[in-house]
């Protein structure tokens, strides 16, 4: 993994989505100890569609790089064990329901009081406040929460899920709580104060519309979803080989040049447009004319123009055909692994790219594959010690 990180220590506490915000501390070099329940774990390794050896693909990418540790926190000494991990630690992720960490006495209160430089960050599905905040949700919920997915209804009249839909509460959460974590460590370190953060996933889907929000909230006509499909300069074209582009000239001085390139000053003559923001909107024959040019060619030459002569536009992929692009392979968005379990595993890097290092990520755990390491090295248990803990049912 990246280096940025190294020497942080996070104690993770997270079942299923809140998982990925460990996930990207590891990646930037943390020490992430995922401390699970007995015997089984975080059950992300079940849940899903897609599986490797049994493993759930989310278990694999959101847990790669940490270390398991199985610690009954029920039990008082469980308690007493996370505590002094917490102690020796820079952060602490709580990615349960609001409140279950307090009823196993690990709350931020319990934390702080240990260790007052600690960064403690709360991600849950609805946050610590509010009147929604003990309603039991999953994934879906924060984007039909926010109209991000709204209810298709069927042939038969009952409604159903929208095809396409990604969570983006879910993902995008995970990365605003990255933010205020590292935000709160530098604060940590230049002053000794610590820090509690409360992120939801369902907030972060509201801030992913807020352009809607925005204009709801200032009543200003229409909203942030305003049609693309009128567009001309704006705009998806089919192409030679039976793949699409996206031409982008909405500049005049972009628009100008697109033409000179194709040897149809004309159009721009023509109809110029506005300096800038110019998309042509609801000019059907000049989309008419933009479609027979872009049919002469295949994607990859228009892409290739496009680079060459300074015209705004890009490839258009469908399905997963864009984890082939030579763009994307050669900025090392594909990460290779080998799992003890799954085997073989490629899935996707980090967009994180930092000059000298490469990006490598240790394989996500079994359940308490690192509790006698984690103990040993951490806190200077001795073997007597972790047996003890064994036989009592700690670990």
């Amino acid at each position: 993994m990246y280096s940025l990180l190294r020497g942080i220590r996070v104690l993770e506490v997270a079942l299923l989505a809140p998982d990925a915000l460990g996930q990207h501390l590891a990646d930037l070099g943390a020490e992430v100890i995922k401390v699970e329940e007995p015997p089984n774990g975080d059950y992300v390794r079940l849940v899903g569609y897609q599986h490797l050896g049994g493993l759930s693909l989310m278990h694999l990418r959101w847990n790669r790089g940490k270390k398991s540790l199985l610690l009954n926190l029920k039990a008082p000494e469980g308690r007493d064990v996370f505590l002094e991990l917490a102690r020796r630690s820079q952060v602490v992720i709580d990615g349960l329901r609001a409140g279950a960490v307090d009823r196993f006495g690990i709350g931020y209160e319990a934390v702080r009081a240990v260790n007052p430089k600690i960064v403690y960050c709360s991600l849950s599905g609805l946050g610590q406040s509010g009147p929604y905040r003990d309603l039991a949700t999953h994934g879906l919920t924060y984007d039909a929460m926010t109209g991000l997915a709204p209810p298709v209804i069927a042939a038969d009249g009952y409604p159903r899920i929208p095809d396409g839909t990604i969570g983006v509460g879910t993902q995008l959460a995970p990365l605003y709580a990255a933010m205020g974590v590292l935000a709160a460590l530098v604060r940590s370190v230049q002053s000794g104060q610590g820090q509690h953060i409360d992120v939801a996933q369902a907030d972060a889907a509201f801030a992913w519309r807020a352009g809607t929000v925005e204009t709801v909230m200032n009543r200003l006509p229409g909203d942030d979803s305003v049609s693309m499909a009128p567009s001309v300069r704006y705009q998806y074209y089919g192409t030679k080989d039976g793949r699409y582009i996206i031409f982008m000239a909405s500049e005049r001085k972009f628009w100008k040049k697109f033409c000179e390139v194709v040897d149809r000053i004309d159009l721009y003559e023509k109809k110029p447009g506005a300096e800038v923001g110019e998309h042509a909107r609801g000019d059907e024959e000049l989309r008419r004319e933009l479609a027979r040019i872009f049919e002469t060619r295949t994607q990859r030459e228009w892409v290739q123009i496009f680079v060459d002569e300074n015209v705004p536009g890009g490839p258009v992929h469908e399905n997963a055909d864009f984890v082939h692009d030579p763009h994307f392979q050669s900025r090392g968005n594909i990460l290779e692994q080998d799992h003890p379990q799954a085997g073989r595993v490629t899935m996707a890097s980090t967009p994180i790219k930092l000059p000298g290092e490469t990006f490598e990520a240790g394989p996500a755990p079994s359940p308490g594959e690192h509790t006698d390491e984690v103990l040993a090295s951490v806190l200077g248990y001795v073997a007597e010690a972790i047996a003890g803990l064994k036989e009592r049912g700690v670990i």
